[in-house]
């Protein structure tokens, strides 16, 4: 009899481990993106250390025009491939939201994202575009915030139509205070102008109330939304010590995210790494 008991008290014992380990490699199946800002060895030193600790899957890659030509992106892709890593193109500025002749900077860029596809393979092709757009740099938004906003979600949603008509998947980058003061706004550029939201969330401590409402938008549209960590070192300008974790390191970061990923219960919820280091 007592040998039965405590064969069952293993087998209660195993299958609470079991369990419990299910559980972990279900949360770290999850993937996740690197920002990167410039095409050179850093890069792929960085996906090489952290793609698997991280589960990166995607790069957001800035790409300088001539690069689209010169084969160095063609090269760069060919490596992320072999890394089973999708690249995408990002660009922007502050006036591709705030003015008319900026929508034409947005098509340009897809145009040339576009013309780069169409003499690749599709396993070399870019997989999408990032628009990061901070709109709010303009140095008229404290004087026509609603006004300049509006602009912006206009511009996007004109945007995103003309990529999805040449096959491209559009991200489009946003602060985490837009729900703020412009709700209404926000919610248009996830419905309508986007196919993924991705949340500059840089506030340490404070970014599953700084992305709440954004992740509800997001599910009821069905659409995935990332939550982006800044790793820059804080200059006390730009950028504070709340809102990185350059000091933290990136197995912080991932921690937060998993309790974020607890919290929300959202497939569509992934984690993205800016200025990692």
């Amino acid at each position: 009899m007592k040998s039965k008991r405590i064969t069952l008290l293993i087998i209660l014992f195993c299958s609470i481990v079991l369990f419990s380990t299910f559980g972990l490699i279900q949360r770290n199946k999850k993937t996740s993106t690197l920002f990167s800002w410039s095409i050179e060895n850093k890069t792929e030193k960085l996906i090489g250390h952290y793609q698997k600790p991280l589960n990166i899957n995607r790069v957001f890659q800035y790409i300088n025009p001539n690069e689209f030509n010169d084969g160095t992106l063609t090269a760069f892709i060919r490596e992320r491939a072999k890394q089973n890593v999708s690249v995408y193109a990002m660009d922007g500025g502050y006036y591709w939201g705030t003015t008319d002749y900026g929508y034409d900077e947005m098509t340009n860029f897809v145009d040339q994202v576009a013309e780069f596809n169409a003499k690749q393979d599709e396993e070399m092709a870019i997989k999408g575009i990032v628009f990061d757009v901070e709109h709010a740099q303009d140095e008229n938004w404290k004087e026509n915030e609603i006004q300049i906003m509006k602009h912006f979600t206009d511009n996007m949603i004109k945007a995103y139509e003309y990529a999805s008509n040449k096959g491209l998947v559009v991200v489009v980058c946003i602060t985490y205070w837009y729900d703020e003061n412009h709700l209404a706004e926000l919610r248009r550029l996830i419905k309508d102008g986007s196919d993924e939201i991705a949340v500059m969330n840089y506030y340490r401590g404070k970014e599953i109330d700084h992305i709440k409402t954004e992740v509800e938008i997001a599910k009821e549209y069905n659409k995935p939304i990332m939550t982006i960590f800044e790793f820059d070192k804080p200059d006390g300008k730009g950028i504070f010590d709340q809102n990185s974790y350059y000091e933290q390191g990136p197995e912080a970061a991932q921690t937060v995210f998993e309790e974020m990923d607890e919290y929300f219960n959202y497939d569509g919820l992934t984690a993205g790494w800016h200025q990692l280091r």
